[in-house]
């Protein structure tokens, strides 16, 4: 039944009865709908997982896990795998030659982006800069205006920095990566920024960068303390999403809720990658208070992924 959907591009109804996860068979096919559906980050994190149960279905969950890396332009992660891979004592000779193939094509289109991004590196002026920041420009753009910013000497445009850290539509992302370019440089001024709803007061010149931050190191104790050894790919896929709360909030940091960040990060992570977690044992296991967690739970699902 399953490879009659999968034969007929029904990829949503496999995947609906595709339940026993401990399975590396469903794993391995759950891996083939996401891709299918093209939900490529979800199907990054269920091929982590594949990864881990894989034995017979191993380069076929590799093939794909690459072959997803790459629509996600992931390419220094996928050339990493690829070189573990074919420098292992045996490979089936139909694998290292899909592999061999995959290595050289992902390297030629690495560097297609990179002399693609290279032409707008120095592209945009001064004057062309500001107006990126002071109007609601597309975020394309502004995230290539951000990449000019951080060679020039960003003292010259915090008149419209200042403008583009309290405008409320403009993304956190964008924003925290501008404040980082401000702590590089060491810029001594008092500012302000703007993010979900809240003015935040700072001064580059005391900040750390987002991801060297005290919070972030905290969190990560815990997280190691409650995951690592009993589920490593999801501990990493924890620490990844830290990093995307740590910037949406950024130059924030609520030192005091580490426990509570933890604990919400790790619940909503799993229901994320469909592990059932009961919401009082979490709320025991991390000491916070069950309102309090789904309060946070909900900001967690505001974050853009």
């Amino acid at each position: 039944m399953i490879e009659e959907y999968l034969a007929n591009g029904k990829y949503r109804e496999a995947l609906e009865q595709l339940e026993d996860r401990t399975d590396e068979n469903v794993r391995y096919y759950r891996l083939v709908c996401l891709y299918g559906m093209q939900e490529f980050q979800r199907a990054k994190v269920e091929a982590e997982l594949a990864m881990d149960l894989a034995g017979d279905t191993y380069y076929d969950v590799v093939s794909i896990y690459v072959t997803i890396l790459k629509e996600l332009q992931e390419f220094d992660k996928a050339i990493d795998i690829l070189v573990k891979e074919l420098s292992m004592p045996y490979i089936p000779y139909q694998y290292e030659t899909l592999f061999n193939e995959a290595y050289d094509n992902l390297l030629l289109e690495k560097q297609e982006l990179n002399q693609y991004a290279s032409k707008f590196k120095s592209i945009f002026s001064e004057e062309e800069i500001e107006q990126v920041l002071i109007k609601d420009s597309s975020d394309d753009v502004l995230y290539m205006v951000i990449d000019q910013m951080d060679a020039l000497n960003i003292r010259i445009l915090l008149p419209a920095i200042r403008v583009f850290l309290k405008n409320p539509n403009r993304p956190n992302l964008a924003k925290s990566l501008v404040i980082e370019i401000l702590v590089d440089q060491q810029v001594d001024e008092e500012m302000v920024v703007v993010k979900n709803n809240q003015e935040i007061y700072f001064n580059p010149v005391y900040l750390s960068k987002g991801d060297e931050s005290d919070l972030i190191i905290e969190v990560s104790t815990i997280l190691s303390r409650h995951i690592e050894d009993e589920n490593p790919s999801l501990f990493n896929t924890t620490l990844e999403f830290l990093c995307m709360y740590v910037y949406d909030y950024y130059p924030q940091e609520n030192e005091s809720e580490a426990n509570l960040i933890a604990a919400a990060i790790h619940y909503y992570v799993a229901t994320l990658q469909y592990i059932e977690l009961d919401l009082t044992d979490v709320c025991y296991e991390y000491g916070c208070q069950e309102e309090e967690l789904l309060e946070k739970i909900e900001e967690l699902e505001k974050i853009e992924m």
